[in-house]
């Protein structure tokens, strides 16, 4: 998600999503599709800039294990 105030992000499905702002504050929605209906409710304190690095370095570090992972599972197909 991009904003003028950043960028967020959020996993769900269509009118049932959990995410982060672009200010790191946590929340969970729930819509109606199609009605414009919205509830959003924030939990937690902020993410702190140290822990999105630590996230950060740990998807950097696993990367190369996962690419291996998924270059075998094309390998042995279906």
């Amino acid at each position: 998600n991009v904003s003028k105030s950043g960028i967020g992000v959020s996993v769900g499905r269509t009118g049932l999503r959990l995410g982060m702002d672009a200010k790191r504050k946590k929340y969970f929605s729930v819509g109606l599709p199609g009605s414009g209906l919205l509830y959003r409710t924030f939990f937690g304190r902020p993410v702190t800039p140290e822990t999105l690095k630590r996230i950060g370095y740990a998807v950097i570090a696993t990367a190369p294990c996962f690419s291996v992972l998924f270059f075998f599972i094309i390998q042995k197909g279906p």
